[in-house]
């Protein structure tokens, strides 16, 4: 059998693991005092020593030459323990390593270089943000992984903390050498820095976007929508609208009913309704309109593809808006086109408050494929003629 006796290089491996887990650079940026580091190590047992000298005095051999240096100098400190044994005499092994400082360490791992990096970032932080030392000291690992760009990092973590940023964009962060990539590169970094440094009042705890989550105007949202008749406060021949939806709520078309579908071209080509709009809609996107107050004084009506996320859609939306009402998402739809059925991609499966008692029985056949394997049926499959019927409440 091979034997199993510890070498260097796996004593190394042990330490570098520590090393890379933080433990040694943390209690160095926060002037832990040293702690001598001891490993053990497996060495050839007396039976050992007698089944298979040679190897046992190679590997001891071996262990010794690689404890030091190309030019001598001891790389650990090696403790001994004396082997004894009939007709061997007493031999001397390794039994354990000592790593008696951090300077001895770092050249062992071949980290200095990183150390002095650290050591340069904590003299930065303290002169240009002081506030972030303890970031610093608590992180220093990710900081060295910084290293290149933190003087950019701090200036931008600083000029933040300095503005008012909410009549602002994140492209109105004017520090040299910084832009909007640099920013959306870094954001988890930048996160962990203002979310340390600023008061609890400039951050948004409710917001995944960066920009939201500290201040920063976001890019703004959008509504589309088609006029399906003539509509007083619009200029005569304009049949289509693109506005910010935070705009469009001080706006209130006079429409009655507002009608919200999910494809392009059947938005496009919805029939002409009188008193009415037709919303192009973006899937889950769709909670934009929440910000439209003057819906809840209209006839809302949504249709979306039959399958999951199309109910899961129309779930939502009416959680904002009791009142909305569904077409052509209906068993009697699914089963005039089984020809147009297609299959779902990634289908749902979770509770939907929202629907009617219909709806949820469609919803429940989809899930267990009552038709056939994640039966989808998306909207611009449906024939123009059940359109137009459907619609007929509103067009007679």
């Amino acid at each position: 059998m091979r034997p199993t006796w510890t070498n260097v290089d796996q004593l190394i491996a042990t330490l570098r693991k520590r090393w890379e887990g933080g433990r040694y650079l943390l209690a160095y940026a926060a002037g832990v005092p040293w702690t001598p580091i001891t490993l053990p190590v497996k060495a050839p047992t007396a039976a050992e020593m007698l089944d298979q000298f040679d190897d046992a005095v190679r590997w001891v051999e071996k262990f010794r030459q690689d404890s030091r240096t190309f030019s001598g100098s001891e790389r650990f400190r090696i403790e001994s323990r004396t082997v004894r044994g009939r007709n061997l005499g007493a031999n001397e092994v390794p039994a354990r390593i000592w790593i008696d400082s951090f300077e001895q360490l770092c050249a062992l791992l071949g980290t200095t270089r990183d150390v002095r990096s650290l050591d340069g970032i904590l003299q930065q932080t303290r002169i240009s943000v002081p506030g972030l030392l303890p970031w610093v000291i608590g992180h220093p690992l990710q900081a060295i992984q910084h290293r290149a760009i933190w003087d950019e990092v701090l200036a931008t973590v600083a000029w933040i903390a300095a503005h008012d940023t909410r009549h602002l964009y994140l492209r109105q962060i004017d520090v040299e050498g910084v832009d909007t990539k640099f920013v959306e590169h870094r954001k988890t970094l930048l996160d962990n820095l203002l979310t340390s440094l600023l008061p609890a009042e400039r951050i948004h705890a409710g917001h995944a976007d960066f920009a939201r989550r500290f201040g920063f105007r976001s890019k703004p949202d959008y509504t589309r929508f088609r006029l399906l008749s003539r509509q007083p406060g619009f200029p005569t021949g304009i049949s289509e609208v693109r506005l910010r939806t935070d705009e469009l709520a001080a706006f209130e078309p006079e429409a009655s009913t507002v009608f919200v579908v999910e494809n392009e071209i059947t938005y496009l080509a919805f029939p002409t309704v009188l008193d009415s709009i037709v919303i192009f809609g973006s899937g889950f996107g769709l909670t934009v309109l929440n910000d439209l107050a003057w819906l809840e004084r209209k006839q809302i009506v949504y249709w979306g593809d039959i399958d999951t996320h199309g109910f899961a859609i129309l779930s939502m939306l009416r959680s904002q808006f009791p009142s909305v009402q569904s077409i052509l998402m209906d068993h009697e739809t699914l089963l005039t086109h089984p020809k147009q059925w297609g299959n779902e991609r990634d289908p749902g499966n979770r509770a939907l408050p929202h629907l009617t008692e219909p709806e949820e029985a469609l919803y429940r056949d989809l899930i267990e494929d009552r038709y056939g394997h994640w039966v989808q049926l998306e909207q611009e499959r449906v024939r123009f003629a059940m359109v137009r019927r459907a619609l007929q409440p509103w067009t007679a």
